[in-house]
């Protein structure tokens, strides 16, 4: 999530994917909202009919908070919204290092099978932007807009507006984006998204329920059922995760008798630290903080590497990992609810330059990552799954106990006790010295 903006996707995207992990949708739980007289069924066709006072006014009595600033409402096209988007992000960014930075993180998605070959990221950005997203609101600007594919607003609209208008309440009253902006951990910044989305999320579910407002029907655009088939399941996971996690998150948070107080330091004076803890609130509310296995590719290569980065790793990576397909989501969600904490390193061979390559290029990258598993059966489990995707989702052939070939390169993975790693290499032998020298404990 960008500091200033925040995108809400319909909810095909925003939540098929994780009810393909858990069986049903994540709020279900909550029950109905008793005491409620709604009127009939209907959809705003202007911004005049949708009253955005009395949205707000609903949205302030759900969130149990007030809005100081009423933000401006405008209405855009998808073009429109795609245009202004890719502005915010650029200004964001940082303009030609964040181009940089952006081929870099679509090589290595790309490398570990996150992403199809060759991927136009920039496209599938404005696609998501425009064909999979009603609204959006700047909080720089204090601006709530709503993307309309025709003269009318669309399906649903009342219930993206609620959503929005949760994140311009916390915002005026935690500052959440600026919050946002200083967190460096990429695992603890998608923890702390999935409160902001999770919260927003939890509101816009009820908003529904009591006011009955219709949604789209996402079997019914083209265009987003396309978006759907050319994303990645990993990558649909990732994008449902903050949205539908983060709602049970918050639903567990508000379900405590200080509830309010609870989730107002999860926004402030206690964020959580980890995806682990949004999958599993318990970890959360004993606060057990995630464990960062240490590594040291460069020890395992040698001269003639370059490290390009050294993040974190969380559960909902694991997720992302070893589910290509809905069919492996449901195993893959036994070792991620696991995870207590990982790390990896990428790195490039300095003799091999960009215009050699093509994504994935196996003889430029090597990756190694390590997961912390609450016990050792599940970092074994986490190795069999690995093994298994590799082997029947992307063509590997297995040359030894945990070494594969795959793609011109090598892969590997085994355990230490409850640390599970993995690598990718030019070549299998490469692969599993990754494995066997990198992790340090």
């Amino acid at each position: 999530m960008r500091a200033a903006l925040v995108l809400v996707l319909v909810v095909a995207l925003g939540v098929v994917a994780w009810t393909a992990v858990t069986g049903s949708v994540p709020w279900d739980r909550a029950g109905p909202i008793r005491n409620a007289r709604p009127p009939a069924p209907r959809t705003a066709r202007t911004i005049a009919e949708l009253q955005p006072d009395r949205v707000i006014a609903r949205v302030e009595a759900l969130r149990g908070l007030k809005l100081k600033r009423r933000p401006r409402f405008r209405v855009l096209t998808p073009a429109q919204a795609r245009r202004q988007v890719a502005a915010v992000e650029e200004r964001e960014s940082g303009g030609a290092t964040s181009a940089r930075e952006d081929r870099e993180d679509v090589a290595l998605a790309t490398l570990l099978g996150l992403l199809p070959p060759d991927v136009d990221i920039e496209e599938l950005r404005g696609r998501v932007t425009s064909e999979g997203t009603l609204g959006y609101y700047d909080g720089e600007r204090n601006e709530m807009t709503i993307i309309s594919k025709g003269p009318t607003l669309p399906v649903g609209v009342e219930t993206t507006v609620a959503h929005e208008l949760t994140h311009a309440i916390e915002e005026q009253h935690f500052g959440i984006f600026r919050r946002s902006a200083r967190i460096d951990d990429e695992d603890e910044a998608l923890a702390y998204s999935s409160v902001l989305e999770g919260s927003a999320s939890d509101v816009e579910e009820r908003y529904r329920r009591r006011y009955r407002i219709p949604q789209p029907d996402p079997n019914a655009d083209p265009a987003a059922q396309r978006l759907i088939r050319d994303l990645p399941f990993g990558q649909l996971l990732l994008l449902g995760f903050p949205y539908a996690v983060g709602a049970e998150f918050v639903a567990a948070l508000r379900a405590k008798k200080d509830g309010q107080a609870r989730l107002a330091a999860a926004l402030t004076t206690r964020i959580p630290r980890s995806t682990a803890q949004i999958l599993d609130p318990a970890l959360y509310l004993a606060d057990e903080r995630p464990v960062r296995s240490g590594l040291r590719a460069a020890r395992a290569f040698g001269a003639g590497w370059t490290l390009r980065q050294d993040e974190p790793l969380g559960a909902v990576d694991v997720l992302a990992l070893l589910s290509p397909t809905e069919a492996e989501s449901l195993t893959a969600a036994v070792p991620a609810r696991a995870v207590r904490g990982g790390r990896y390193q990428y790195l490039r061979r300095r003799a091999v330059g960009d215009a050699a390559c093509r994504n994935p290029c196996v003889a430029r990258d090597a990756f190694v990552g390590t997961f912390r598993f609450a016990d050792a059966g599940q970092a074994q489990s986490f190795t069999r799954q690995f093994g298994s995707v590799l082997t029947r989702r992307r063509g590997g052939k297995a040359v030894g106990d945990g070494v594969w070939r795959i793609g011109g390169g090598g892969a590997a993975a085994g355990t230490d006790g409850v640390v599970a790693t993995f690598a990718y290499a030019p070549t299998p032998e490469l692969a599993r010295r990754l494995v066997r020298e990198a992790p340090t404990g």
